[in-house]
């Protein structure tokens, strides 16, 4: 839906922008242009292989899904764009992705209490969570006890699962 923020892997780099991959039957476009900052001498410098955080900004059944890295409102990037280092969570249930991203979220406020550790997550609308750490253990914990979340529910995180957590 437009609005949804998706995660996607860069598939094709062009000229102009980038074909993305975003799990869906057909690619997204993103243009080198819908990033914070971009312009034609100054475009990002992505990969083929690279994550994207992005925002849906055009979905119609008879047209090509557009992406932007960029909140149109303000044109500030406000977390949208490549997501560098840590692991991508693949495959999740929508309604914890939505779960995730709700103003005083008892699976944040879970994960966030959990941990004696900093993270970031970029939390997408196509079942997709980016996580990162300081550590790559650190990283791995946050992976794991989501997954965990995802797959027995969230009263499985109980105080014994974050003590077997290693910080």
């Amino acid at each position: 839906r437009t609005g949804d923020s998706v995660i996607g892997q860069v598939i094709f780099r062009g000229s102009e922008g980038y074909r993305v991959d975003i799990g869906t039957a057909t690619t997204a476009n993103l243009d080198a242009l819908a990033f914070e900052g971009a312009t034609k001498r100054n475009k990002p410098n992505l990969k083929v292989g690279s994550l994207v955080y992005a925002r849906i900004s055009l979905a119609h059944k008879d047209m090509e899904t557009e992406l932007e890295c960029l909140n149109p409102t303000t044109g500030k990037a406000e977390g949208y764009g490549e997501l560098k280092g840590g692991i991508l969570a693949d495959n999740l249930d929508i309604n914890k992705c939505k779960s995730l991203l709700e103003k005083n979220s008892p699976f944040m406020n879970t994960l966030m209490q959990g941990f004696g550790f900093p993270f970031e997550l970029a939390t997408a609308m196509n079942g997709k969570i980016w996580i990162s750490a300081p550590s790559t253990s650190q990283t791995i914990s946050v992976y794991r006890t989501i997954m965990k979340a995802d797959k027995d529910g969230l009263e499985s995180l109980n105080d014994e699962w974050f003590a077997d957590i290693e910080d």
